[in-house]
């Protein structure tokens, strides 16, 4: 039993440094020696749980997805409130820039490699889905649920691009300005009655 816990312990040790290598060298500049060194282990008992570089990155995305999804279900059945909401979205890029990082590590591969275009398809698709279900809070009846998902995880993405990118952006302002933008869109949809012209 203390095998098992010990190899499961090195398994997520690897994930977490890879993690961190990719984040600050990129993949394609990331070795394993690194990944090793980063991980406090040998080089070759990296082998021993990942036969390619290429399972250590789908370990890395897999690990990264389950940490956000294990957060926002503990968040399931508390009160929903757009600026809260997107506070807490604004607030991924001070606190945890590496995420986003990673994510257009991800995106940047995946343009380049045909073979890694389904997994950041479905990294893409999960995103989606999950605000799909909080858009139902806000909106039940609407229709445009997944296009709408779509353009916020454009909005995310292309927000905190330009924050890291650049020290000038007021991430702050922009994000007001978002949930103004989604507050007409809903009051409008109200207004509506859930009809979609």
């Amino acid at each position: 039993m203390n095998k098992e816990i010990s190899k499961t312990n090195v398994k997520k040790q690897l994930i977490d440094a890879a993690y961190k290598v990719f984040v600050e060298k990129g993949f394609t500049d990331a070795s394993i020696r690194d990944i090793a060194k980063e991980a406090g282990i040998r080089s070759g008992l990296v082998y021993y749980y990942f036969k390619t570089k290429d399972e250590i990155l789908i370990a890395v995305q897999v690990d990264t997805q389950e940490r956000y999804h294990q957060f926002y279900a503990t968040q399931a059945g508390r009160t929903h409130d757009l600026r809260t909401d997107l506070h807490e979205i604004r607030s991924r890029i001070i606190d945890n820039p590496d995420w986003y990082r990673w994510r257009y590590e991800l995106y940047a591969l995946s343009l380049r490699r045909v073979d890694l275009q389904s997994e950041v398809a479905s990294v893409l698709e999960q995103g989606r889905q999950s605000l799909q279900k909080y858009l139902a809070y806000l909106l039940p009846d609407d229709n445009n649920a997944s296009d709408l998902a779509g353009i916020l995880i454009a909005c995310f993405d292309g927000l905190a691009l330009q924050a890291l990118v650049d020290d000038s952006f007021k991430i702050d302002e922009a994000y007001t300005l978002l949930a103004e933008l989604i507050e007409i869109y809903v009051s409008k949809h109200t207004q509506e009655g859930g009809r979609n012209e």
